[in-house]
């Protein structure tokens, strides 16, 4: 597939049939975000590739947690809304039906001085591997609320104790939904 066009046309995911994504796929996406740009080449991420239904209940189970906690801050910001508060929780909750999901942690020690540099780069790894999910027919989902409600730490002991800290989950798995695209905003650049 054409690079721009897969830029152009991924969705985010948040409903997924029931069928698996082969390890053949799935290493074929990882391996993506291995090969992302890292500032200094550190490439300081770790990635858990989550596929058994048992792991995958284990990891809902703590979105589970995650949902509790973030449905105030949805609260606030969505209150004119209550449509996006029911769908978040829910595809917290569900995972959308996702087969598969990847953890991403931050491998490498970093004072405060070298965490930007450390989340841009791993930020970069999660997008290329969206991209090459994208281009394989496998929906993603990039899910950063476990950090904003203090539950990083349970995705840290129970699915890679001493690999480094939380970043993000991304859910992975063949769409069951064909998103629109939002219209893009105007004003967000300027050639000079």
């Amino acid at each position: 597939m054409d690079a721009l066009k897969v830029l152009l046309e991924r969705r985010s995911i948040r409903k997924y049939r029931a069928v698996n994504v082969s390890d053949e796929v799935l290493q074929e996406i990882v391996e993506a975000g291995l090969y992302a740009p890292s500032g200094l080449n550190l490439q300081p991420w770790y990635f858990v590739v989550v596929r058994t239904p048992e792991k995958m209940t284990q990891v809902r189970a703590v979105m589970s947690v995650v949902a509790l906690r973030f449905n105030p801050i949805l609260q606030k910001q969505f209150h004119d809304h209550p449509e996006v508060i029911t769908e978040t929780n829910n595809f917290l909750v569900t995972l959308g039906g996702a087969p598969a999901c990847v953890l991403v942690y931050a491998d490498k020690p970093y004072g405060a001085e070298g965490r930007d540099n450390v989340i841009e780069s791993i930020s970069a790894a999660i997008e290329n591997m969206q991209l090459a999910a994208w281009n394989r027919g496998v929906g993603s989902c990039w899910i950063g609320a476990p950090n904003h409600v203090d539950c990083a730490g349970l995705f840290e002991t129970g699915f890679a104790a001493g690999r480094g800290e939380f970043v993000a989950a991304l859910t992975l798995g063949y769409p069951a939904e064909d998103p629109k695209p939002h219209k893009r905003k105007g004003g967000r650049y300027t050639m000079v």
